[in-house]
């Protein structure tokens, strides 16, 4: 460990990806960060203007020579812990262990690497997942933490005596709203944030999870220790889907592609909002099938397929109102189109 002068601060020697500077101030302190990790915490406090004019104290933690780190807090003071690379988050309030002085991990290898967690049964819970839901369900690197709280005499299983938040940050480079790296693609809409049933070895669902795409993180309330992970699913919604445009007049004075414009023969009408799996039905208004499009090897977009406004044939539909129906396992959804050419 290498000290600067008084107010000392101290680069902790790194191990694998866990490297970490921490400051260790007397009689003051800063945030610590550096390599993977960014910590508030217990060991000094420095006076900072909160948001609304008062003062707010953030406190700088030490390190342990562990891989992953562990971080010391002082029980009557605020935790945050995170990733610098922006995996998972952690804040909890004062008071929220019944401990005076207690340590916190956070292990982002949770399967291969686990440092509590028992990783057969993160494999079983997996597995189940995977044979109830699909393939979207799997979980891919990165998208699981192990966080367990301990002190010098055993580990702190119990729920926090005051809930805090997980922030679990998911990528999306590109902006496309699919997972990176996903086969078969999972949509960021889907993700939800799970917690590990040590006794079931299961994934239960956990409740008030809030999804920031601006942010790309889901919030969830924290309840207490254990195993989390970022698990989407297959999108089967068709509450939201839509057709445009309406009505399809491609010759008509206002033909054109794009708002308020009533299409064109190269575009066709767009069904948007649309599931990864399913089928749009086209029909006659007295229930003649003119035309069936299978949504997954049509999709153009994220949620986007294209009619042509041609039948079975390969002929241009007539002149006239269509039926549309949309059916993605037991979730269905009809409308109407009217054609004008």
């Amino acid at each position: 460990m290498l000290c600067s002068a008084s107010p000392a601060l101290c680069f902790v020697a790194s191990g694998g990806d866990y490297g970490l500077e921490s400051s260790v101030i007397s009689g003051g302190g800063q945030l610590s960060s550096g390599g993977e990790y960014t910590a508030k915490g217990a060991l000094s406090q420095i006076i900072l203007p909160s948001s609304n004019g008062s003062f707010a104290g953030e406190y700088a933690n030490r390190a342990g020579f562990y891989n992953p780190p562990h971080f010391t807090y002082q029980g009557g003071l605020p935790v945050q812990l995170s990733f610098e690379s922006g995996n998972v988050e952690l804040f909890l309030p004062a008071n929220s262990v019944g401990r005076n002085v207690f340590d916190i991990t956070i292990n982002k290898d949770a399967v291969n690497n686990p440092v509590m967690a028992d990783s057969a049964k993160i494999t079983n819970a997996n597995s189940k997942m995977e044979i109830n839901e699909g393939a979207w369900s799997r979980l891919y690197s990165g998208n699981i933490s192990e966080m367990f709280v301990f002190d010098e005499q055993d580990f702190w299983t119990e729920p926090f005596l005051s809930k805090g938040m997980l922030a679990m940050n998911y990528k999306d480079a590109n902006d496309d709203g699919i997972l990176d790296g996903s086969n078969p693609p999972v949509r960021v809409e889907t993700l939800q944030a799970w917690a590990l049933d040590d006794e079931w070895s299961m994934w239960g669902k956990m409740a008030g999870a809030n999804l920031d795409v601006s942010s790309k993180r889901l919030l969830v309330p924290l309840l207490s220790p254990g195993v989390y992970a970022l698990i989407g699913q297959l999108e089967d919604n068709v509450k939201d889907i839509y057709a445009f445009p309406v009505p399809f007049r491609p010759n008509g004075p206002n033909a054109g592609y794009g708002t308020g414009k009533t299409g064109t023969e190269a575009n066709g009408i767009i069904f948007d909002r649309l599931p990864q799996e399913g089928s749009i039905d086209i029909y006659t208004i007295d229930g003649r099938l003119v035309k069936k499009i299978d949504v997954a090897s049509n999709l153009f977009a994220v949620s986007k397929v294209n009619w042509d406004v041609k039948n079975e044939s390969g002929q241009k539909v007539a002149s006239g109102v269509y039926i549309w129906r949309v059916v993605s396992g037991p979730n269905s959804k009809t409308g109407k189109l009217m054609v004008i050419r």
